[in-house]
């Protein structure tokens, strides 16, 4: 008549199907019967560096932290206290130590008022908020470097600007791409000097790292809008000062994995596939421009999602290959190793703007994915039910 106590956190919905429900999975179905509270530590909050715990303290609600520690015994309360002392630095002027801060705010907590659903739930969120925290925050250092890995040796500090604005449209929204680098290319023809040598070996140094993107940019433009403007400029310059033959051979480039120069390659082809009216070569370097963001999600989220919506959209109303449509779905089969280090809020984020452009644009209804040499689209609809995680194989690097 009743589920056995074990089967309420199996899985469940298949037969063979023994694995436990993840966390982000109960916590979605408010399934907190059976969660034992009594035990909860603060082991790996006092792993964190101060740094990691600072990202923990500012990504998430006080509420779900300051819940979790009203679970906690006097001797695991003491613990966290003490892990203040000796670990967490404030910034210079603040009144109080960390300590003092902590015993202050939980000194004001009427456990009275928390119910035993709101220590369950933050006794299943806490392990993933930690988990984001800690990612997160190597995620961005890493990634400043990475970003900058090709910049010009600044002396000069409008070059830093030109330069630091390209890159940070490349890592924003793409559909920005073409209007924001005109703009600041505009700015950058009404500033350069081509008789100051700092100023054409910095031009030598964008043509080298962003040439065949503007080129490329010159193209669209004057496809779509039929008009002249400063990629045109500049891609004469590039001609007139002989460096597209140096642009060409820095495409192939070893190093081309370990900065962007990656992403870079592939929206340029992404946006020749659209002047040359290949949908074939559009959609299979839309893919790889997508894989290659989300290579930092989530530090460059906004991004990503735009281009994951934009890939969907295409496969919806395109011709697609089996080649294309395998790389389509093995994206989705992947996607859920971040559900490893996402918080629960930004997991529902993510599956609600999944499920929406299912729902709303139908890529699952290509033909293609009728095809016997095609994986199984249940990869995509899985996602409808909970269950696209069944599709990866946990314990990928990231």
């Amino acid at each position: 008549m009743f589920k056995k106590f074990t089967d309420l956190f199996k899985r469940g919905n298949l037969p063979d199907d023994t694995r436990t429900v993840p966390n982000w999975l109960k916590i979605k179905n408010a399934q907190f019967d059976g969660v034992d509270v009594s035990n909860n530590t603060v082991d790996e909050i006092v792993r964190l560096t101060s740094d990691e715990f600072n990202e923990l303290v500012s990504s998430s609600d006080n509420g779900l932290l300051f819940t979790f520690l009203a679970t906690l015994s006097k001797e695991e309360l003491e613990r966290f206290y003490d892990y203040n002392d000796r670990v967490v630095k404030l910034a210079d002027g603040a009144e109080m130590s960390a300590r003092e801060q902590f015993e202050s705010a939980m000194a004001g907590i009427d456990m009275s008022q928390l119910t035993d659903e709101q220590r369950a739930r933050a006794t299943l969120e806490m392990p993933l908020m930690i988990n984001f925290a800690k990612n997160i925050y190597h995620k961005i250092t890493d990634f400043m470097e990475y970003a900058r890995a090709d910049y010009f040796d600044f002396e000069n500090e409008s070059f830093r600007m030109y330069e630091g604005h390209l890159s940070k449209i490349m890592w924003d929204e793409m559909k920005y791409i073409p209007d924001h680098f005109e703009q600041v290319i505009d700015h950058f023809q009404g500033f350069y000097d081509e008789n100051n040598e700092e100023h054409r070996a910095f031009f030598a140094h964008l043509c080298q790292r962003f040439g065949l993107l503007i080129a490329t940019l010159n193209r669209l433009v004057a496809i779509t809008e039929n008009r002249e403007c400063s990629f045109n400029w500049f891609t004469g310059k590039m001609v007139e000062y002989d460096l597209v033959g140096d642009v060409a051979v820095s495409v192939d480039e070893s190093k081309i994995l370990t900065t962007d120069k990656k992403l870079i390659n592939f929206l340029t082809l992404t946006f020749a596939g659209i002047c040359d009216e290949s949908e074939d070569n559009y959609l299979s370097n839309l893919i790889n421009v997508v894989e290659t963001l989300f290579e930092w999600y989530p530090v460059n989220r906004t991004a990503c999602e735009y281009a994951m919506v934009e890939m969907m959209k295409s496969v919806a109303i395109k011709k697609v290959t089996v080649e294309n449509a395998n790389a389509f779905l093995s994206f989705f089969e992947e996607l859920p190793r971040f559900y490893e280090v996402l918080s629960f809020e930004k997991i529902m984020e993510l599956k609600e703007l999944i499920n929406h452009t299912l729902a709303t644009y139908k890529p699952q209804d290509n033909e293609i994915f009728d095809n016997e040499k095609v994986k199984n689209k249940l990869i995509l609809l899985n996602y409808f039910v909970d269950m696209e995680d069944l599709y990866y194989e946990s314990g990928k690097k990231f």
